[in-house]
């Protein structure tokens, strides 16, 4: 299933069931796990109950983009604008926490673009997944690291060109705080600093 959904996304990045089950498949029991831990503590539970959402409809980007400059609304809105892209949207069920924390989680793939500085080339996708991998120990991210390393979709040069930008994104994902432990819809009029230093993001290394 895993396969099948991941040769579907290669084709088509934004499909939303395909990257729903492609999460379902391979990491059902990571969600579980981070839903566990979120149920015992009131930042969690709050989450959980409330399930706020970045997706598309959710969010005025318009609003966003008037926001003063630094800002993590207005650095969101115009990512968008510059990459030429809509934020995400599902029409994907959800009937549990675990199906919501995959959502969320996919709804704030492109924050985690504006806060690590990694770019939406093929190259800094790669760097993303890296970091996710250190961070949550995803298995999408290690099936997609290894796709991308033996078939190169989108133009990928030979991974060793660019390994030591894995190795470096993979080490800054362990060492930021779990990408689950901030709201990031209450940080859009924040600085986006702010919220780097909520994650206890690391600079971004030259």
């Amino acid at each position: 299933v895993a396969y099948r959904a991941l040769t579907i996304l290669s084709k088509a990045p934004d499909d939303p069931v395909a990257a729903a089950m492609l999460n379902a498949a391979l990491d059902g029991d990571v969600y579980r796990r981070q839903a566990e831990a979120l149920s015992k503590t009131e930042f969690g539970r709050k989450l959980l109950v409330e399930r706020p959402t970045l997706q598309k409809g959710s969010i005025d980007l318009d609003a966003l983009a008037k926001l003063p400059e630094g800002t993590v609304g207005r650095a969101f809105a115009e990512y968008f604008v510059v990459n030429k892209i809509a934020p995400f949207e599902t029409p994907y069920e959800v009937r549990n926490e675990v199906d919501y924390l995959i959502k969320w989680y996919r709804e704030t793939h492109d924050l985690h673009h504006v806060l690590t500085g990694y770019a939406t080339d093929a190259v800094g996708e790669m760097e993303v997944q890296a970091f996710a991998l250190g961070n949550q120990g995803f298995r999408v991210s290690k099936m997609i690291l290894t796709f991308a390393a033996i078939l190169r979709p989108h133009n990928l040069p030979p991974m060793w060109r660019y390994w030591s930008r894995l190795k470096r994104a993979y080490r800054r994902g362990q060492q930021t705080a779990n990408l689950f432990s901030v709201r990031y819809d209450q940080f859009l009029e924040a600085p986006v600093e702010a919220l780097r230093k909520a994650l206890e993001l690391p600079p971004l290394a030259a």
